[in-house]
C-alpha cells in the first residue's frame, strides 16, 4: 500500500515540476477536462482528448504516438495520465478523473472544434476562441483526419476531411470561429491627420475578425498618423494609418554624406513628401543633382 501511495505522490510532484518549468519558459500547455467526447475509433491518442496552448506540429506528432488501446476503457485518473505522459514536456492541467465518451456518429463535432481550437492556439496562445460546427461530412471512415494547413484566419472555415486508407473518402466540415484578444481600443476620438500617443489608447478584450489587419500592440501605432475619423471605443486596423509625414515636398533639410570617419552636412530641397525610414528624392540646389536619401528624423535625410 506504501508503495502505490508513494507512486501516486512521485507522479504528480513529476507532473507539477513540468508544470513549473514551462510556465517559465513559456512552452505547451496541455489541458484534460474531466470528461472528453471523441469519435468512436479503436484506438484514441492524446492528441484526440487533449486542449492545448502553443502546440507546434513537432508536440502534436508526439502527442498522436501516444495511444490509448483499449477501446472499452472510459476512465483514466490522473496517476494514469500522468504515467502515461511522463515523457511529454509541457505544463499539465491534469484532472482527478476523466471520463472518455464515444460519439454516436463517426465524427464527433466537440473533437473537431477542439483540434481546430488547438490549431489556432498554436499561433494565439493569448485569444480565447469559440468554435462552432455548422456542416460535418456524412459518408466518413472512422480513420477520418483534418487536414488544419488552410488559413485559421477567417471567421468561417472549410477544413478538408479524409480517410487515412482511402484518400478518394474526403469531404468538408465548415466551421464558424469567433476570436477575442487583448487589442488597443481608443478612449477618444481622432481626428484626421492626429498623431496616435500612448495616453489614446488602452487594451480592450474583444472580437478579433480580421487578425491581420487588426492593431493587435500599442507600441506598434504609437506615433502613427490616422487617416480617417476614429470614434472613441474603436478597434483600430492598419488601413486607418499610415507613418506620419515628417517632411513635405519643398523642405530644406540637413542632407548627410559620409561615414563613420568622415562626414558632410549640406542642405536640400525635398522633392517628395516621407515619413521617418523611408527613402525620398532630395536635390542639392548648388549643383542641381538629385540624389536618394533616407529620412532619419525631422529635418535631417541621410544620402544613400
Amino acid at each position: 500500500m506504501m508503495k502505490n501511495y508513494s507512486l501516486v505522490i512521485a507522479l504528480v510532484l513529476f507532473s507539477n515540476l513540468f508544470s513549473t518549468e514551462c510556465i517559465a519558459l513559456g512552452e505547451v500547455e496541455l489541458v484534460f477536462s474531466s470528461a472528453v467526447e471523441v469519435s468512436p475509433r479503436p484506438e484514441v491518442s492524446i492528441y484526440d482528448i487533449v486542449e492545448a496552448k502553443n502546440l507546434d506540429d513537432d508536440m502534436a506528432n508526439e502527442l498522436k504516438k501516444i495511444v490509448i488501446k483499449d477501446s472499452s476503457l472510459n476512465v483514466l485518473s490522473k496517476t494514469e495520465l500522468a504515467k502515461i505522459l511522463r515523457t511529454i514536456k509541457a505544463r499539465f492541467v491534469l484532472p482527478n478523473d476523466m471520463k472518455i465518451i464515444r460519439s454516436q456518429s463517426v465524427i464527433s463535432r466537440m473533437e473537431v472544434e477542439r483540434k481546430i481550437k488547438n490549431k489556432i492556439y498554436s499561433n494565439c496562445s493569448d485569444c480565447e476562441v469559440q468554435v462552432q460546427i455548422s456542416s460535418v461530412h456524412n459518408t466518413m471512415a472512422n480513420d477520418w483526419t483534418l487536414d488544419l494547413n488552410i488559413d485559421l484566419t477567417k471567421s468561417t472555415l472549410m477544413v478538408p476531411i479524409f480517410s487515412v486508407k482511402n484518400s478518394e473518402n474526403r469531404g468538408w466540415i465548415v466551421a464558424e470561429i469567433k476570436k477575442y484578444q487583448n487589442v488597443p481600443v481608443l478612449n477618444k476620438s481622432v481626428k484626421i491627420g492626429e498623431i496616435l500617443t500612448e495616453d489614446m489608447l488602452t487594451l480592450e478584450k474583444r472580437e478579433v475578425s480580421n487578425r491581420r489587419d487588426t492593431v493587435l500592440k500599442i507600441e506598434s501605432v504609437v506615433g502613427m498618423q490616422v487617416t480617417r475619423f476614429l470614434n472613441a471605443g474603436q478597434i483600430i486596423q492598419y488601413t486607418d494609418l499610415k507613418k506620419e509625414q515628417v517632411l513635405k515636398k519643398g523642405q530644406m533639410v540637413r542632407a548627410m554624406v559620409g561615414g563613420a570617419d568622415f562626414e558632410v552636412a549640406i542642405s536640400a530641397e525635398v522633392q517628395e513628401a516621407g515619413a521617418i525610414g523611408e527613402i525620398v528624392k532630395v536635390k542639392n540646389l548648388d549643383s542641381q543633382k538629385v540624389f536618394a536619401a533616407k529620412i532619419v528624423d525631422r529635418g535631417i535625410v541621410r544620402i544613400e
